[in-house]
C-alpha cells in the first residue's frame, strides 16, 4: 500500500532533475561588451545570432549549450555573445553603432539559427547556419579556436587528423 508520502517523495523526485536543467550555464555577454573585452583577453568571440520565432534557436538554448563539452570549449576559449537578428538592441561593430538588426543584415545573415566566429584581432573568419547537436558544436568550437579554420585546414580535413 502506497503512503501519501510515499507518493510526495516520487513526486519531488521527478522533478528534481527537471529543476536542475533550466539554468543555462554559458556565460553570455552583451555583444558589445563581449567583442571588445574577447580582442582586449586575446579571445575567439562566438556569436549566437537568432530570433524569438525561431525553433532550432530555442533548441540550442535548451539542448547544445548545456552540453558540458560545449560549455567547457565556449568558457575556455571564447567570449560568448547573442545578436537578436530582429532586434532593436543597440550594438558597436567596428566603430560603428547600429542595431542588432542592422548588424544581421549586415553580415547578410538569412538563415537561422547562425553562428558567426570572430577571431582575436576583431575578424569574422566563419560561420555556421543550422541547428548543431552539442557533438557537432563542440568539433566546430575546436576547430576553430584551434586556429585551424585560419590555416585554410578544411573542417573534414580537420577532423581526420590533419588540422
Amino acid at each position: 500500500m502506497r503512503t501519501p508520502a510515499s507518493f510526495l517523495f516520487l513526486a519531488l523526485l521527478t522533478a528534481l532533475p527537471l529543476r536542475a536543467e533550466k539554468p543555462n550555464p554559458v556565460k553570455w555577454a552583451p555583444f558589445t561588451e563581449g567583442v571588445q573585452n574577447a580582442i582586449s583577453k586575446g579571445k575567439y568571440v562566438f556569436v549566437d545570432v537568432y530570433a524569438d520565432w525561431c525553433g532550432y534557436c530555442k533548441q540550442l538554448d535548451l539542448v547544445t549549450f548545456r552540453a558540458p563539452t560545449v560549455v567547457a570549449e565556449l568558457d575556455k576559449n571564447f567570449v560568448s555573445v547573442k545578436l537578436d537578428s530582429d532586434g532593436e538592441t543597440p550594438v558597436v561593430w567596428k566603430g560603428h553603432k547600429m542595431t542588432s538588426r542592422e548588424l544581421a543584415s549586415l553580415w547578410r545573415i538569412d538563415g537561422l539559427p547562425t553562428m558567426i566566429f570572430i577571431n582575436p584581432k576583431g575578424e569574422i573568419v566563419g560561420s555556421y547556419s543550422s541547428y548543431a547537436e552539442p557533438d557537432l558544436m563542440a568539433k566546430l568550437l575546436t576547430y576553430i579556436s584551434s586556429g585551424a579554420r585560419e590555416r585554410k585546414v578544411s573542417f573534414d580535413d580537420y577532423l581526420k587528423g590533419a588540422g
